[in-house]
């Protein structure tokens, strides 16, 4: 299955017409976030790009199908501006993605190999952002966090650095694990 890359995406939305008349309307917007979902079993993937401006969230979501891009507004609610997770909405640098879309699985499956997991791969979510952890020593560094559902009922935390493609985070957690910790 091929997927679309995040270059890719980022120039069909910022070139549409729905893009240039927000950015107009909207020049100071940053793009902050990216979000994907990579389908591996049947074929619900999405592309969408997050724009900030201010205390709002602008999400630009690219149907390849269609040729269409819907946007959707929202607000960050009761975020202090000093909290840790402001960090994560912070401008995303285009020459610091290296890493593309399509490099995501070859890169989640060496890593579940090497952990001795063979499970198959059913969906990635993928957000692109700015990410600080004590992985980086709290320095802010742009990465893909995967979330990767595998067909064993396990679900696989990747935090891999957008540029380099360096492991900054591997963690394993079982379905039945996560339940258990919710009651």
């Amino acid at each position: 299955m091929l997927f679309k890359s995040f270059k890719e995406t980022f120039e069909k939305i910022e070139s549409s017409d729905v893009f240039k008349k927000f950015k107009s309307e909207n020049p100071n917007a940053e793009l902050c976030a990216g979000f994907f979902i990579l389908d591996f079993v049947g074929n619900d993937n999405k592309y969408s790009l997050d724009y900030k401006l201010g205390e709002k969230i602008f999400t630009f979501n690219l149907d390849f199908e269609r040729n269409e891009i819907l946007i959707q507004e929202d607000r960050l609610i009761g975020i202090p501006p000093n909290n840790q997770y402001q960090q994560k909405l912070e401008k995303i640098n285009l020459s610091e993605v290296n890493i593309e879309l399509n490099e995501l699985k070859s890169i989640a499956e060496i890593k579940t190999v090497d952990n001795n997991i063979k499970s198959r791969f059913q969906k990635i979510i993928a957000i692109l952002q700015n990410y600080r952890g004590p992985e980086t020593k709290n320095k802010k560094t742009q990465a893909w966090n995967l979330t990767c559902i595998l067909d064993s009922l396990m679900i696989i935390n990747i935090i891999i650095n957008s540029n380099t493609g360096k492991l900054l985070k591997f963690e394993k957690k079982s379905l039945s694990e996560m339940f258990k910790m919710g009651s």
